[in-house]
């Protein structure tokens, strides 16, 4: 594959999540609350399927993308970064809370509104295996797809761990700026530790992690609101 492919991927790769997510948008505003969570599946199936349509084109699969058989090492690396995703936020979050404590406590209020509104009344299991599935197809869209393309395209380590992050916040604009910031941080976290491990795995469980947590601590938050 050559950079100009890269590019024509990335783009065509773009333009597929941007597409999904208008869609599943505009869906999501005529339904009730509680199908929000199948829509948000069935963009992830879209996803990739989609991807998978462009690994083809190249003669490729998975494997390419850092797909490849999970070994025991892979758990170790998993808690590496998770725990390294959870000590950058925490930086971040006490940088903010200094800088501008009303503008955190406004992210913290929208985070619970979208996680009420993503959990429904989905049981813990049901939340457990749609977050490992977010998980999956965003990694393999963040730090598998785009990633790899970004490093033909651009070459080097920390360009395209930095392009490839900065597009992943970019999918987080509804969360806000905040959401963006700490998504970008989070995706630099993982896309580096991808390039050293050479395996996909670890960031996909540490992703499925991060969101499952996510999501019961801010619903239970929102719960405790009168």
């Amino acid at each position: 594959m050559n950079r100009r492919q890269a590019w024509v991927d990335i783009i065509l790769a773009l333009i597929l999540v941007g597409v999904s997510g208008v869609a599943i948008g505009l869906m999501g505003a005529l339904m009730a609350q509680h199908q929000f969570s199948l829509l948000l599946i069935l963009q992830g199936v879209v996803i990739l399927l989609g991807l998978r349509l462009l690994l083809a084109m190249r003669g490729q699969s998975w494997r390419h993308l850092g797909l490849q058989a999970i070994t025991f090492k892979d758990l170790g690396r998993t808690l590496v970064g998770l725990f390294s995703c959870i000590g950058a936020n925490m930086v971040l979050t006490t940088v903010i809370f200094m800088i501008d404590p009303p503008l955190l406590k406004q992210h913290m209020s929208q985070l619970k509104v979208i996680a009420t509104y993503l959990s429904g009344e989905i049981p813990f299991a049901g939340i457990i295996a749609m977050m490992f599935f977010v998980g999956v197809y965003e990694e393999i869209t963040a730090r598998g797809f785009l990633l790899t393309r970004c490093r033909t395209a651009l070459g080097g380590r920390w360009g395209p761990v930095l392009l490839s992050s900065f597009m992943f916040g970019l999918g987080h604009l509804y969360q806000g700026w905040i959401g963006v910031a700490q998504t970008t941080l989070f995706g630099i976290v993982l896309a580096a530790l991808t390039i050293r491990w050479g395996t996909l795995w670890p960031a996909i469980f540490a992703h499925a992690i991060l969101n499952t947590f996510s999501l019961v601590v801010l619903e239970r938050l929102a719960e405790q609101v009168p």
